[in-house]
């Protein structure tokens, strides 16, 4: 490799996003060690980096689903709802009907790729903007969470605990340095649906629907069938979310999740996957839920108020969307559109 070669290599890496989320991890790392120090705590301990990967197991999940919707150019706000009725219809289906475990998750999961299709009738079929149809249809999953969560005797039940050896030892199984298996599992999905997206037809099909969705209806590739399968998909991702919560937690909760309710959107978006579709990858999508994680194990380390946490995780989800306009500006100067 010659040296013009290189250098070119360079300027192509570090003109990746990924490589600027790499110096804002670092950045972020390197204020949150200097704050805790201030304030007579560690940031900069195994601990946390461990805690960090226990933070990513739920919303991994979430971010996956969410990251293969926007290459295609949708969107699913009703993912992280799907997890949480996940969780109580695990936990009513063992603690109130007395089914075993698996028969519990099947159900979830069935009612999970239920709506992932009803999602996709409505905006693939019928033809309804994705924002508004899932925000509808996470209303009417609340809406349905409360009417399962309510017991004989008309009492609402904001949590619903339950007792299965099996499931809670799967939720709890930690591996070495007390790292869960849920995380390993979430990481070989990352590395499983980063393939697939690169690698395979299906994912060049995602891209060019993403990219220009007329041009991919031209070229024969069935993009409702692939919304149809994209949908059913992050669904589904989404009660596994939700499955990991609840197994570990050992309930299942009406606002299960809902701190995660745009976490999967914002590392998307934050590690390179374009909102407007057509653009990114899963690598992007799991660098940036590290940044996130990152950020919110550091504000919590530094004592930071639950409120200014809020805000800023707020103002990364601006940063993020700010980012992919000019990204997507850049580009299209670079074309001369």
């Amino acid at each position: 490799m010659n040296n013009l070669t290189r250098t070119s290599l360079v300027k192509r890496v570090i003109r990746t996003q990924a490589f600027t989320l790499l110096i804002l991890l670092v950045a972020m790392i390197l204020i949150f060690t200097v704050l805790a120090a201030l304030n007579g705590a560690k940031f900069f301990t195994g601990k946390t980096f461990v805690g960090i990967l226990q933070d990513i197991a739920v919303p991994g999940f979430l971010a996956i689903g969410a990251g293969c919707l926007i290459v295609s150019g949708n969107i699913d706000l009703s993912q992280a709802t799907v997890g949480a009725l996940s969780g109580i219809i695990i936990s009513i289906a063992i603690s109130w009907w007395g089914l075993p475990w698996y028969v519990a998750i099947l159900i979830a999961f069935g009612f999970a790729a239920a709506i992932g299709v009803i999602n996709a009738v409505l905006i693939s079929s019928i033809g309804m903007a994705p924002f508004i149809a899932t925000l509808a249809m996470s209303a009417v999953i609340r809406a349905l969470m409360q009417l399962l969560a309510t017991d004989a005797n008309g009492s609402l039940q904001s949590t619903i605990t339950f007792t299965d050896p099996t499931l809670t030892t799967i939720g709890g199984y930690d591996i070495i340095w007390r790292i869960p298996a849920t995380v390993v599992l979430v990481i070989v999905a990352f590395v499983v649906y980063g393939l697939i997206l690169k690698k395979t037809d299906l994912g060049r099909s995602i891209y060019m629907i993403g990219g220009n969705r007329r041009a991919a209806r031209l070229s024969g590739i069935n993009s409702k069938g692939i919304t149809y399968f994209l949908y059913i998909n992050c669904s589904i991702l989404g009660a596994i979310a939700g499955i990991a919560y609840t197994a570990r937690a050992k309930q299942g909760g009406l606002q299960a999740l809902s701190g995660d309710q745009f976490t999967g959107l914002t590392a998307a978006i934050l590690g390179g996957i374009s909102f407007a579709g057509g653009s990114g990858g899963m690598g992007g999508a799991f660098l940036g839920l590290v940044v996130l994680k990152t950020f919110y194990k550091g504000m919590l380390i530094v004592g930071s108020s639950t409120y200014l946490t809020l805000v800023l995780s707020g103002a990364l989800l601006i940063l993020a969307l700010s980012l992919d306009v000019w990204s997507q500006r850049r580009q299209r100067k670079r074309l001369g559109v």
